[in-house]
């Protein structure tokens, strides 16, 4: 019996070490030797030395970051058996390889790896210890970690954190914080990053800086608040020192050219010794460029993962996990929040007259006027085929009615070419709106409520919003009168 089942076992093995070979692991990038070794231990069938072609072939696809290690969220916290195929969305689960031979197994689990060896004759080569080495090795690795697979992990304030989280491994002796001038929706644990009102901008040398321009801060006293209440609560640190501000900026084109970036707020390098002005200013940059060029990176991978490949908004997985945050957060912070339910009117008559080419430009079209006509803050994604939910953070009823008044309104008009003629195609949207918490506390129950907004809409004649009230007289909206 026991026999039985090992042999079962064996044969499953198989059957998943061929998949992975075969299917999942991208071999044409590899190494013409290891392909080969790959193809023959395939041929042979043998499960032990296609385990050992597998590892072999996964720790080169690694080291070449070809395969990038993530750590994606489940209900029993991160799952670090996966890796992500680089420049697709295509993620390898390699749990199944076991503890002994998954993914943490090709790299050190901290950055302060034990020394490659216990002689000290053998640790110094070129004046850097073996030791180092390692611990500089551990911290590149865990560079390579991107935490995907929650919306929050595409967020500013998310991704700025772990970036600051990972720049502690390799700069002990500074601190680093980053002032957001924007409005950002901060983490629950924002790791040194903060905001500050206009008042304190409009104050002492933020009020003289010019944009894109560095500040020298000779005196603890002259940072700000945030920093210095962080400093004193953390004592082991020590005292502060010395301090610079440099321009963080956006990701974008800086690389070609700094000065067309967009500077979102600044990078403070705070030293507990004193450090001469130059030399400070100079990594302070560099740590700035770091932050933009790795901002840039997981960026990219989280809008792999929740963006919708056509209209470049947000996919339905992220609504579905995103809505229920939002909600969590207008629950703690006692604020309202406002949910959209729309669909295109008679978007396949569109596909059937114009084709399905013009009607992929129709919704791309539609999906970049609604990020046109909403803030910066408020999260636009596509639910199904013409069908669009719109999230509004901190947005009461009355602000709620005021948005949709404009969007009821405004024109969606896509230019486009069919059998030689160029056409100025129309269409309208019907809407349903709800508003927590006067319509709900439950995530179910306001979608439930919303859609049934969007279904009365399109029973009176599409082209129209219709706004929940728990009288039950829902208010109309039309694109020739004002909300009351």
């Amino acid at each position: 019996m026991r026999k039985e089942g090992f042999s079962h076992n064996m044969e499953n093995l198989e059957l998943a070490l061929r998949n992975l070979l075969t299917k999942d692991l991208p071999l044409d990038k590899a190494g013409p030797h290891l392909r080969h070794a790959v193809k023959r231990a395939l041929a042979v069938g043998n499960s032990a030395q296609m385990l050992s072609a597998t590892r072999t072939l996964v720790a080169d696809l690694i080291r070449r970051n070809v395969l990038l290690r993530v750590a994606v969220e489940g209900q029993g916290g991160l799952d670090m058996s996966y890796c992500m195929v680089k420049d697709t969305n295509r993620l390898v689960n390699l749990a199944f390889l076991g503890e002994e031979h998954g993914v943490a197994s090709f790299h050190p689990t901290t950055s302060d790896a034990a020394p490659f060896s216990e002689d000290p004759s053998h640790e110094s080569r070129g004046g850097s210890s073996l030791s180092e080495f390692a611990g500089m090795l551990g911290a590149m690795e865990h560079a390579q970690d991107l935490e995907i697979g929650f919306p929050q992990s595409g967020e500013t304030g998310v991704i700025l954190s772990s970036i600051l989280r990972l720049l502690a491994r390799f700069t002990p002796q500074f601190d680093l914080y980053v002032l957001l001038f924007e409005d950002e929706i901060l983490p629950e644990d924002p790791h040194r990053i903060f905001t500050v009102t206009s008042t304190d901008l409009a104050s002492g040398w933020m009020a003289v800086r010019q944009p894109l321009h560095s500040a020298w801060i000779p005196s603890p006293a002259e940072l700000p608040g945030f920093i210095q209440n962080h400093a004193a609560q953390h004592p082991s640190r020590g005292q502060l020192s010395s301090a610079v501000a440099v321009p963080l900026m956006e990701p974008g084109d800086v690389e070609a050219n700094p000065e067309s970036g967009c500077e979102l707020g600044l990078l403070f390098l705070v030293a507990h010794e004193d450090w001469d002005r130059s030399p400070l200013l100079r990594l302070a940059k560099r740590l700035s460029r770091f932050v933009t060029r790795r901002w840039q990176h997981q960026r990219e991978v989280n809008q792999r993962i929740h963006t919708d490949s056509l209209t470049k908004v947000y996919n339905r997985a992220f609504f579905d996990s995103q809505f229920t945050l939002e909600l969590e957060r207008a629950r703690r912070s006692e604020q309202p929040l406002s949910l959209v339910i729309c669909d295109l009117d008679h978007f396949k008559s569109i596909n059937d007259r114009y084709l399905h080419h013009n009607g992929d430009r129709v919704l791309k079209m539609v999906a970049r006027r609604l990020r046109e006509e909403l803030r910066r803050i408020d999260h636009v994604c596509r639910i199904g085929g013409e069908e669009f939910a719109l999230i509004l953070p901190d947005t009461s009823h009355e602000s709620a009615l005021e948005v949709m008044d404009r969007l009821v309104k405004a024109p969606f008009l896509e230019e486009i070419i069919h059998q030689g003629e160029i056409i100025d195609v129309s269409v309208t949207f019907s809407f349903g709106a709800i508003t927590f918490p006067e319509a709900g506390t439950d995530a179910f129950e306001l979608y439930r409520k919303a859609d049934a907004m969007l279904f009365l809409s399109k029973d009176l004649g599409r082209n129209q919003c219709h706004f929940w009230s728990s009288e039950g007289d829902h208010i109309q909206l039309l694109p020739n009168a004002s909300a009351d």
